[in-house]
């Protein structure tokens, strides 16, 4: 190979300076080449790091779909089932109601089993109506109840042993003859006593149920003794890992027992209570958010003393403060309106939850991550009010 004249006549420091530049735009060259292929490559489809919590990922909106079938999602985009929205019904009749108008309404529960005062089950079911909400994408979860439901009697019925196979017995083989998708327990008035008791009745039914992967949920009270759940009627910890949905029922701050005036419910109360009972041993993910349909008009006389407090609907008391032109103002720490009136000698005092109200109340899903919400009852709900909600 003949080399060139000028490269063998230039002095050896001029050789050495254009070697040294020959390899610098060398190496610029590969820099240039290869980063781009690199930042391609780690940012394409290859797996994804999750450094975030799921939750926090699954508000990003999902990625457009092209018109091919076949293009596979952006791996991420995270899926996840919307909450649950479940309404109660106080009619065993279902076809008095029409449910297919409640936008978005997942779960229905009707109490249709009972226990009556001779401990022995009472079903009130018909499969077709069953059959027609399956058809409209509603799930049953039918509500078990005791029907007298004292605590005496409460008691009774779960120190019975024999008594309560027999019960869960029928209860499973009426769930799967009527195609019932869960059960609902609703047993509210058991004894701090009875709190091994009722534990063991929910294992032996939990345990029955999901044979047939039937859905167990229970209703649950706040705990008003504060006192971390050692000594109520209902043991969070051993419950939590038996049912499969927990509702606690939103409901009421102020009994009507109260002697002093205050909301049925309220964003600071429901966020108190929500975070006690994750504490306690409630998965949060099993836990629904039970909210009112109803508040109550209290009504005082001169010395303050409380003489009537009527629950009725929300959309009536809101209609009945509307018409009367009676001033609401916001409280943004309960979540709701207020407003306090004399009439007919006596004081009026309205604790009034609005659509508002139910979305900031429904906000405490997402932050807490919870299953999600359900409605006592659509009994005092209209679809349409239900409608502006979910």
């Amino acid at each position: 190979m003949k080399h060139s004249y000028h490269s063998y006549n230039r002095p050896p420091s001029l050789r050495k300076i254009q070697k040294y530049l020959s390899i610098f735009f060398l190496f610029i060259f590969l820099i240039i080449l290869i980063i781009p292929t690199i930042i391609v490559f780690s940012e394409g489809n290859g797996p994804v790091t999750m450094n975030k919590p799921l939750s926090s990922l699954t508000s990003q909106k999902p990625s457009v779909a092209t018109k091919n079938n076949n293009t596979s999602v952006n791996r991420q985009t995270v899926s996840k089932e919307s909450p649950l929205s479940i309404g109660w019904v106080t009619s065993n009749d279902l076809s008095r109601y029409n449910l297919s108008t409640y936008h978005n309404l997942k779960v229905v529960s009707p109490a249709l089993v009972s226990i009556d005062n001779q401990y022995t089950l009472q079903v009130n079911s018909n499969p077709s109506i069953i059959q027609a909400m399956h058809a409209q994408n509603q799930k049953v979860w039918v509500r078990f109840i005791i029907k007298n439901d004292t605590k005496s009697n409460v008691h009774t019925f779960l120190s019975s042993p024999s008594k309560i196979q027999d019960i869960i017995k029928e209860v499973y083989e009426t769930a799967l003859t009527n195609q019932w998708d869960g059960i609902n327990l609703d047993i509210e008035n058991v004894r701090s006593q009875d709190r091994n008791l009722f534990s063991e009745f929910v294992r032996n039914l939990s345990t029955t149920l999901k044979q047939s992967k039937i859905v167990l949920s229970i209703d649950l009270p706040p705990d008003s003794n504060g006192s971390n759940n050692e000594y109520g009627p209902f043991d969070h910890k051993v419950l939590g890992s038996y049912c499969d949905y927990f509702i606690f029922m939103g409901y009421d701050q102020h009994w009507s027992t109260d002697p002093i005036p205050g909301p049925v419910t309220s964003l600071s109360w429901l966020k108190e209570n929500v975070q006690e009972f994750i504490q306690t041993g409630i998965p949060s993910q099993k836990m629904v958010l039970g909210l009112p349909a109803y508040t109550r008009v209290w009504q005082q006389d001169h010395s303050g003393k409380v003489v009537k407090n009527p629950a009725t609907s929300i959309q009536y008391v809101e209609n009945l403060v509307t018409q009367n032109h009676r001033n609401l103002t916001w409280n943004s720490t309960l979540g709701e309106y207020y407003t306090s009136y004399t009439a007919n000698n006596r004081v009026y005092q309205v604790w009034l939850p609005t659509v508002t109200s139910f979305k900031e109340y429904l906000a405490l899903i997402p932050q807490y991550h919870l299953a999600g919400s359900a409605i006592w009852s659509l009994d005092l709900m209209s679809p349409s009010y239900w409608n502006q909600i979910f």
